[in-house]
C-alpha cells in the first residue's frame, strides 16, 4: 500500500540478499524472480579454477532460504484445512539437490544444511503427512546421523502415512561468514565440501528418479571440514510380491544390455556369464530390441535352451 509496507517483507528480503552475498564468493547464483519460486530461491553452481585467470562451474543444487527464528516444514494441513499433498508432489519431482540456507538475525551468517532425507522418508514410508526439521549450532565436533522420527498426528488420517515426521538435519556442512571467506583457502575448502555433498545428494535423486530405492548420503560430519566425512548407502527393501521389481527391472536391463554390449564388443568371454540374466529380463518382457538381439547371437554360440528350460 502506498506509504508503507509488512517490516517482514524486508527483513525477507535481507535474508535473501545476504545469502546471494556469500554464496557468491564461492557460487555461481543464478536467483528465482519471486512470480516463478515455487519452493527454490537460487540455483547454484561452485565455481572452480581452471586456469591461472579464468575458472569454470561444476555440478547444480538449488537453495531454499530461511533467516532468523523461521523453521522449515513442508506437508501439513493449510489455512482452509486441506492436505498440502502438492508439496510432497513437488519435491519428489526434482531432479536438483535441495539445500537449506538458514541466514542469522544479525545477517551475519549463512548456513547450509542437506534435505537428503525428505528421499530416505518418501522410500521408507510413502508419502508423509508432514515433515518438520530441526537444526543444531555449528560444530567442529562430528555429527552422526540419525533416522527420522515419526509419530502420529491428529490431522493426519486419510492423509499420507497420517504421520508427523520430526528431522533432525545435525550441524550444518558449511557456515559461510564474510570474515571467513576473506581467505583463500577457506573458499578453497568450501568449494570441496559443497562438490562433496552435490555429488552424494544428486546420486540419490538420480537412483530416486529412476526408481531405484537406494540413498547414498553423509552419514558423518562437522562443520567446515572435510575430515572425518562419513559416507552411507541405504537399501530399501519391500515384502509386499512385486513391488519395485518391475521399475528395477526397467533399469536393470538397460545397464546389463549395454555392458553386454561393450563386454562383447571387446570379445570378453564375461558376456556369457550375464547371460542367464539376461534370459530372466528377457521372459519377463524388460529387454529391448538390442538386448533380444545380443541374446539371439549368445543363444545361435552356446546352443543356449530357451529362458523357460535354462540350465543352471
Amino acid at each position: 500500500m502506498p506509504g508503507r509496507q509488512l517490516s517482514v517483507v524486508a527483513t525477507g528480503d535481507s535474508y535473501q540478499k545476504c545469502a546471494d552475498l556469500l554464496l557468491s564468493l564461492i557460487c555461481s547464483v543464478v536467483p528465482v524472480s519471486q512470480p516463478s519460486d515455487f519452493g527454490i530461491d537460487f540455483y547454484c553452481q561452485p565455481r572452480i579454477p581452471n586456469g591461472p585467470r579464468t575458472e569454470t562451474v561444476a555440478e547444480l543444487c538449488s537453495i531454499q532460504v530461511k533467516g532468523g527464528q523461521a523453521g522449515l516444514k513442508y506437508g501439513g494441513l493449510d489455512t482452509n484445512r486441506e492436505w498440502k499433498q502438492f508439496e510432497f508432489a513437488w519435491l519428489r519431482s526434482l531432479a536438483t539437490p535441495l539445500y537449506l540456507a538458514h541466514v542469522d538475525r544479525d545477517c551475519n551468517a549463512v548456513e547450509l544444511f542437506s534435505l537428503w532425507p525428505l528421499w530416505w522418508i518418501f522410500l521408507k514410508a510413502g508419502v508423509p503427512f508432514e515433515v518438520v526439521f530441526t537444526t543444531q549450532p555449528a560444530s567442529q565436533d562430528s555429527h552422526i546421523w540419525q533416522e527420522p522420527q515419526a509419530s502420529r498426528h491428529n490431522d493426519g488420517e486419510g492423509n499420507g502415512d497420517g504421520m508427523l515426521w520430526t528431522v533432525n538435519l545435525g550441524s550444518p556442512f558449511l557456515r559461510l561468514t564474510m570474515e571467513d571467506l576473506r581467505d583463500p583457502a577457506f573458499r578453497e575448502r568450501a568449494v570441496t565440501i559443497l562438490r562433496a555433498w552435490i555429488i552424494k545428494d544428486r546420486r540419490t535423486l538420480m537412483l530416486y528418479q529412476l526408481a531405484v530405492p537406494v540413498v547414498t548420503s553423509m552419514a558423518g560430519w562437522s562443520t567446515n571440514s572435510t575430515d572425518g566425512l562419513m559416507e552411507q548407502i541405504t537399501y530399501f527393501g519391500n515384502t509386499q510380491p512385486g513391488m519395485n521389481i518391475s521399475p528395477l527391472c526397467q533399469t536393470a536391463a538397460l545397464i546389463l544390455v549395454n555392458l553386454c554390449f561393450n563386454l562383447k564388443a571387446q570379445n570378453d568371454e564375461a558376456t556369457y556369464k550375464l547371460v542367464p540374466v539376461l534370459q530372466w529380463l528377457d521372459s519377463q518382457g524388460h529387454l529391448d530390441e538390442l538386448g533380444r538381439g545380443l541374446l539371439r547371437d549368445f543363444r545361435d554360440l552356446l546352443a543356449l535352451e530357451p529362458p523357460s528350460r535354462t540350465r543352471a
